[in-house]
């Protein structure tokens, strides 16, 4: 944490965090994980149930993370999450059978524990301390955007990717995963109101994580109106992203090999344009924008069961745009609802909604895509 509130830079700052989403999103192997286990032989039942044991693993970590981060600190728990891709990236390349394959899917899963509500709250804290924070969404639309096209740019590359094989594809995923990390130690942690700038120890650790719980449980106690928008955006989530996952397949099925990364590359495009929407979904009530997003997201799901392509790729293209405009718009609200001390906590707790919606939807979208 720095010491001299001077020697922060928000331009400095902003420069690292948009690295560190470049890194997250661009992974060759790892943007077209359904597609390399379906390659492999891995029927769509069983990737359904890794994905499965991914959000289980998700569920249980996602808590006690968000608890890291907002008493160790957000910088060190983003350089552990990039740690864990590096470990799940190793790890995939000597996996063998299912079995292996969620261990890999599991460390992953930690990784975006660590980054779950970090990565937000160390935005948000960021341009507290910039007096900014009217510039949150603005700068948060940037970040899923530069997210969403480094994604996409991995996915234009799935031709490459799948010549390259999944063994060498997956060490370069580690090399990502480890300049992420480099990223991720670059990174100026934000002074937190609420929080001392103090190292903590083992024996005040017990006592400072009871104060986060209990701080964090307060709000969800007795503020309805968050609960109720980590619920219905977590839903809408889960639907979006199984949606998108599970095209993959349909895409390569429905596609030549030589167009098979441009088509992949659509079906990222949706999130990387959802900047466009959110304004408009912001300036909204919010029941009305989730409606909007939800039923809308419901239509992509069951317009990508089908074989034309043109309809396939509008779907995934659709179903990104309105999840992550949702997405954006719940974050900026929650954000501005939440005590700086506990908001990693409390981001945490959002992301475990989405994995309890999850764990159950991933088996039930892989039977309904099959």
């Amino acid at each position: 944490m720095p010491k001299n509130r001077k020697s922060f830079s928000l331009a400095r700052q902003k420069r690292a965090l948009l690295a560190l989403e470049w890194s997250v999103g661009f992974r060759p192997a790892g943007s077209i994980w359904v597609l390399l286990l379906a390659l492999r032989g891995f029927s769509l039942v069983e990737i359904g149930l890794a994905e499965g044991v991914f959000h289980v693993v998700s569920l249980c970590c996602e808590l006690p993370s968000g608890l890291l981060a907002d008493v160790l600190g957000r910088k060190q728990t983003l350089a552990a999450s990039y740690a864990m891709f590096l470990v799940s990236a190793l790890l995939m390349t000597v996996s063998g059978g299912l079995g292996s394959v969620c261990l890999s899917l599991a460390v992953s899963a930690v990784g975006y524990n660590l980054q779950s509500g970090t990565r937000e709250a160390i935005t948000y804290e960021s341009m507290i301390q910039a007096s900014q924070e009217e510039e949150y969404l603005k700068f948060s639309s940037l970040q899923n955007g530069v997210y969403r096209f480094s994604d996409g740019g991995a996915m234009l590359l799935a031709g490459a990717t799948m010549l390259l094989g999944w063994q060498a594809a997956y060490l370069l995923d580690a090399g990502i995963a480890l300049a992420g990390l480099a990223a991720a130690l670059s990174l100026w942690e934000p002074v937190c109101p609420g929080r001392e700038e103090r190292s903590v120890s083992l024996a005040s650790l017990p006592g400072a994580l009871k104060g986060t719980i209990q701080g964090a449980w307060t709000l969800l106690r007795t503020d309805g109106t968050a609960v109720r928008i980590m619920l219905v955006n977590a839903l809408v989530g889960a639907g979006a992203t199984l949606t998108r996952f599970f095209l993959q397949q349909r895409v390569e099925a429905a596609t030549i090999p030589a167009l098979l990364g441009p088509s992949l590359f659509v079906l990222g495009l949706g999130g990387g344009l959802a900047g466009l929407i959110t304004g408009r979904l912001n300036r909204m009530s919010y029941r009305r924008a989730a409606a909007l997003t939800g039923l809308g997201v419901a239509a992509c799901a069951l317009a990508a069961r089908g074989s034309f392509l043109p309809v396939l790729l509008a779907s995934g293209l659709a179903a990104g745009l309105l999840d992550d405009g949702l997405q954006l718009v719940s974050d900026k609200r929650l954000n501005d609802r939440f005590p700086s001390a506990q908001r990693a906590t409390l981001v945490s707790v959002s992301s475990m909604a989405f994995s309890v919606f999850m764990i159950p939807l991933s088996p039930l979208f892989g039977w309904f895509f099959s």
